[in-house]
């Protein structure tokens, strides 16, 4: 139990916040909804929190190629699943059907730099090890990915109007 509570502790204070926020975002985007074609143009920023996370790592460069992969994967991947969520267009509106993704990438990119946090203060000699490094930087770039290969499709998109 003074584990569980020592990680809660020793977590920054702005963490809490962001947590609750991406929850938010993540179960706004359960539901369907109608979003401007433009707001695709920001979903791939989520790869600053990833190449922080990156570029922070002892020994960045051994990360670097899992990084790219999981990155590439990532966005292959959401590119095809995006087409399963866009319902149609109303001018530059998309309507999108509710779906987990979001939710399960926004927490995989938080989860994920949460446990490299702890394994740093905690074991560092593993933080510092390959077989850390590089899992970390692969499933932290394909969740990111993800957003870049669903801005994509649906910046390419050109369905059927919705009434």
């Amino acid at each position: 139990m003074r584990f569980i509570e020592g990680i809660f502790q020793g977590a920054p204070l702005w963490v809490w916040p962001l947590l609750v926020a991406l929850i938010v975002l993540g179960l706004l985007s359960t539901r369907t909804r109608s979003v401007q074609r433009t707001a695709f143009f920001t979903f791939p920023l989520m790869v600053l929190i990833t190449i922080n996370s990156i570029a922070s790592l002892p020994n960045p460069w051994v990360v670097w190629p899992a990084f790219v992969l999981g990155y590439g994967i990532g966005a292959y991947v959401a590119y095809g699943l995006q087409s399963r969520w866009i319902l149609g267009r109303d001018g530059n509106r998309l309507m999108i059907s509710g779906e987990w993704f979001t939710m399960a990438a926004l927490m995989t990119i938080f989860f994920s730099n949460f446990v490299a946090g702890a394994v740093e203060a905690i074991v560092p000699q593993v933080y510092q090890s390959a077989e850390f490094m590089v899992p970390f930087a692969f499933i932290i770039a394909a969740a990111s990915g993800s957003f870049l290969g669903r801005a994509v499709r649906a910046l390419k998109y050109q369905g059927p109007a919705v009434n």
